[in-house]
């Protein structure tokens, strides 16, 4: 019997989590637009000031991840240049979309 009622309450917390929050109050296009054009630091900031309450940059990461959302990478960043270089593998960045994947793809 004990094992079921912490099974229950674990369900109980989780509805009552932050990301079932964030997608229940602000809905899922509105923040994968947030992540998207800000990155999910300043995405969590923003979204702190517009809730009046913390919300983590783990957690923008977290749905990320859940719904595997993808954005550009950002051209200016020492990521794209290391990419351009040769130095860094883009399929090690599943979540970033980079330029020359994107013009190949409208060329198929």
């Amino acid at each position: 019997m004990d094992r079921d009622n912490k099974n229950i309450e674990k369900t109980i917390l989780r509805k009552n989590s932050m990301t079932q929050k964030l997608l229940a109050t602000i809905g899922e296009n509105r923040l994968k637009e947030l992540w998207v054009k800000y990155g999910m630091y300043k995405s969590a900031e923003i979204l702190s000031m517009e809730l009046q309450e913390y919300v983590s940059f783990s957690t923008m990461r977290y749905l990320s991840n859940l719904k595997n959302w993808k954005r550009p990478v950002n051209k200016l960043s020492p990521l794209y240049k290391g990419y351009l270089a040769g130095n860094v593998d883009p399929s090690d960045f599943k979540h970033l979309i980079f330029e020359e994947e994107t013009q190949n793809e409208k060329s198929i």
